[in-house]
């Protein structure tokens, strides 16, 4: 959840607060380009009808006082990344800078050939006085106005630096361009030439308001990337606005074949109840995921199988998952036995919870949770035999969830994965489930020291009316966040071709529920605090998949 580098640069400042990489044609590849993205700018955005709704939510008072949270943390983070006096005033110096750069009209680039510093390439259109305030804050930063620097008849300051990357600053015409060392040379040199001649540094797509492309295998020469969960691959996506809302598209290019198949759906439908919040089914995810994991010990694992996965929008708690098995009762107490040996070393570490196989009612519980204890058991369909999970064990009346779901996607023989959800409700639930399971990784003793100083920093802060803990502004912006409630989001994975996945989403607010939890969290730094019980009570909602209001 942490990444120490200048790998942060192009996600800031393509926030308004929200991220999605998209197709860019930058610099060419013998600059070792890891990341390369344009982003329009939230200033350009605010009078398009298409982002009324992100408008007025980034206008409302939680919103503000999480913007402001993030943008002095990661003032500090690249104050720190760019190696600069550890003395100086991060927040005074940096943070107008990535201000301007969420507004402005923004193109960069991020590799190199140094292993051990990511250079960069940043270029934002701003005004003279914008442009003024870029150079002062780095003449303070860097102790002094650096050398002459002229490059493609433009002329800029440049710091040398003993032992690190030199940093410099060019203005051309309109832009403002910043970078480190010398290994992106050239694409400064083809954002210049371009500049020169249409007062743009690289080709935009129309009507995208957001793209970039990340080499995620080269990106790893920078970023501990080892452990993520998915196979390393080259990223393009594209995002655009109509109607108020976001589509984006993504192209997952591999290096080689993917050994994925495709298998007539068999869709849980007799479990499936509603009214649903969210529904999500995959088959055979274990192909494009790193399959190193504790799981694929198992011998049945949903991963390399179909999965389902839904939840009921009365409680947070009434969340399932089901996948397909030949003899679900065998197939359990084969998992009873073997799962608690695999998985509780993990899960003892991660947080304190276990594994219990109940062989009187053929049952698998993830036991020490609190408020919970999902469990796994045998269920049988008219379509099969199935193994069911269910967070937690309360059962509703069933309501068979409507005929306009499966027809999304029971025909398609080349869909990976699709997920339709009432994102702002979902958003809700989510907040509850990641203080129930552990969704986040465990915190380091550098994290939990961080946390106590923020808190420290906190209590000050309350004396002199100052903003709350980031835990607290967090929350408070996420639940915001949810109110008005933003309706559907789908999304959809398909086998464009063996090397190549295509993903499209259709949205109202860009992500999905889980995604801008797990986002502001690690945005914020803000650690997942105590159950907030307030989140348990119900909430009302329609669409897709659910019965109509009368």
């Amino acid at each position: 959840m942490r990444m120490s580098n200048m790998f942060l640069a192009p996600f800031l400042a393509v926030m308004a607060p929200v991220l999605f990489p998209g197709d860019l044609s930058a610099a060419g590849g013998a600059d070792a380009v890891a990341i390369q993205y344009h982003f329009a700018g939230a200033a350009n955005l605010a009078g398009n009808t298409n982002f009324a709704l992100a408008a007025r939510m980034l206008s409302l008072p939680p919103a503000k006082r999480f913007h402001d949270l993030v943008l002095a943390r990661w003032a500090g983070v690249f104050w720190n990344t760019l190696q600069l006096d550890s003395g100086g005033d991060s927040d005074a110096l940096l943070r107008p800078l990535l201000s301007d750069l969420l507004q402005a009209d923004s193109t960069g680039c991020f590799g190199g050939h140094d292993k051990t510093q990511m250079d960069f390439v940043l270029a934002a259109r701003l005004d003279a006085k914008s442009a003024a305030v870029w150079q002062k804050n780095l003449e303070t930063a860097l102790h002094g106005q650096g050398e002459p620097l002229t490059a493609e008849g433009f002329s800029g300051r440049l710091w040398n630096r003993p032992g690190q990357h030199s940093l410099w600053s060019l203005r051309a015409r309109d832009w403002t361009l910043v970078g480190r060392g010398e290994d992106l040379l050239a694409s400064r040199t083809a954002y210049l030439q371009k500049i020169k001649q249409d007062n743009q540094p690289a080709p935009v797509a129309k009507d995208s308001w957001l793209g970039a492309e990340v080499d995620w295998p080269l990106l790893a020469t920078w970023e501990p990337l080892s452990s993520c969960p998915l196979k390393l691959a080259r990223t393009s996506v594209d995002v655009t606005a109509s109607s108020g809302r976001f589509h984006s598209t993504v192209h997952v290019t591999y290096p080689e074949p993917m050994l994925w198949k495709s298998q007539p759906w068999r869709i849980p439908k007799e479990l499936v109840s509603s009214p649903l919040s969210s529904f999500t089914a995959s088959q055979n995810l274990g192909a494009y995921l790193n399959m190193d994991h504790s799981a694929t010990r198992l011998s049945s694992d949903p991963l390399t199988n179909q999965f389902f996965c839904w939840a009921l929008r009365e409680m947070a708690l009434q969340t399932y998952a089901a996948w397909p098995v030949t003899d679900a009762t065998n197939t359990l107490r084969k998992l009873g036995t073997e799962a608690p040996a695999i998985l509780n070393p993990f899960l003892e570490a991660r947080n304190h919870s276990q594994l219990s196989w109940f062989q009187k009612h053929d049952q698998l519980v993830w036991t020490k949770l609190q408020l919970t204890g999902p469990s796994l058991m045998p269920a049988s369909a008219k379509n099969g035999d199935f193994l069911v999970a269910k967070v937690f064990p309360m059962e509703a009346k069933f309501v068979p969830a409507s005929e306009q779901l499966w027809s999304q996607f029971q025909q398609r023989d080349d869909l990976v994965y699709y997920d339709w959800e009432v994102t702002g409700l979902r958003l809700m639930q989510w907040r509850l489930l990641t203080e129930l399971l552990p969704v986040f990784p465990p915190p380091t003793p550098e994290d939990v020291a961080r946390h106590e100083k923020a808190a420290k920093n906190a209590q000050t802060a309350v004396l002199a009316h100052q903003p709350l803990t980031p835990m607290a502004v967090t929350e408070a912006w996420l639940a915001e966040l949810s109110n008005p409630a933003l309706n559907n989001t789908v999304t959809e994975a398909t086998r464009t071709s063996p090397t190549q996945l295509t993903i499209v989403r259709n949205s109202q607010a860009l992500f999905t529920g889980l995604e801008w939890v797990l986002l502001s969290h690690w945005l914020a730094d803000a650690p997942v605090g105590p159950i907030d019980y307030t989140l348990l009570p119900q909430a009302k909602m329609s669409g897709p998949g659910l019965p109509k209001p009368h």
